[in-house]
């Protein structure tokens, strides 16, 4: 991170009393156990059993998320069925998931410096809800906004989960910033009207966050630590 992107940090976080996390990438590799193309391939299965005709995109689509979204083309029957079997994987996933380095401590960081915290995720609730146990953070997380119910609308782009965290908190969108590592964590953060922050990490992340819009990239979750301190 450089100077600059440290002192626009530190204005930036300086006024932020919500910090909303991505879950997929910022707190975790959700699956660096159970590879994302497995889980896909299951899904694709399933929609095989239920008498699906695939196109050759949904036949290559190796991201379980994806798929799921995509499902809504085939109504809501079907697309409730992937839902189930994508809850299922995703929390067979995260009990072998990997951390992300310096994660935890942006979460200790975030709350010894009063702050709220919520895991704003793509992700099944469920499944969210339990790596923060096996991994102690549930006390430390104030809320939870991620897949509850079969309706891939409400997936970030939309800002439907950061709306939900803000108001189940109860702090204003302008004293919220999400960190996230992908195009669409960005864009639901401008939908919300929150400060967007870009985790970089990957190559090539770092230019496709800021022309997304995200006000900062950083490529270590460590980079937030000692700002929110």
């Amino acid at each position: 991170m450089t100077p600059a992107t440290n002192q626009q940090l530190a204005e930036l976080m300086s006024g932020v009393e919500l910090v909303m996390l991505d879950f997929d990438g910022p707190i975790c590799s959700v699956f660096a156990g159970l590879p994302a193309p497995v889980v896909a391939e299951r899904l694709r299965t399933s929609l095989r059993g239920l008498g699906v005709s695939m196109s050759l995109e949904l036949e290559r689509d190796e991201d379980p998320l994806s798929i799921y979204r995509r499902s809504a083309t085939f109504g809501p029957a079907i697309t409730a069925q992937v839902y189930e079997h994508l809850v299922a994987a995703e929390i067979e996933a995260v009990g072998s998931a990997e951390p992300t380095a310096g994660a935890t401590e942006v979460i200790y960081a975030a709350q010894a410096g009063g702050r709220r915290v919520a895991i704003v995720s793509n992700n099944s609730a469920t499944a969210v809800e339990s790596y923060i146990k096996r991994h102690n953070l549930a006390s430390f997380i104030d809320h939870v906004a991620a897949r509850r119910a079969p309706d891939p609308t409400l997936m970030k782009p939309s800002p439907a989960y950061l709306v939900e965290a803000g108001t189940a908190l109860g702090v204003p969108a302008d004293e919220s910033a999400l960190v996230g590592d992908s195009v669409t964590d960005i864009e639901a953060a401008l939908y919300a009207r929150v400060h967007a922050i870009g985790y970089a990490n990957k190559a090539g992340k770092h230019e496709r966050l800021l022309a997304a819009g995200a006000e900062a990239v950083i490529s270590t979750m460590t980079d937030l630590v000692h700002l929110l301190n």
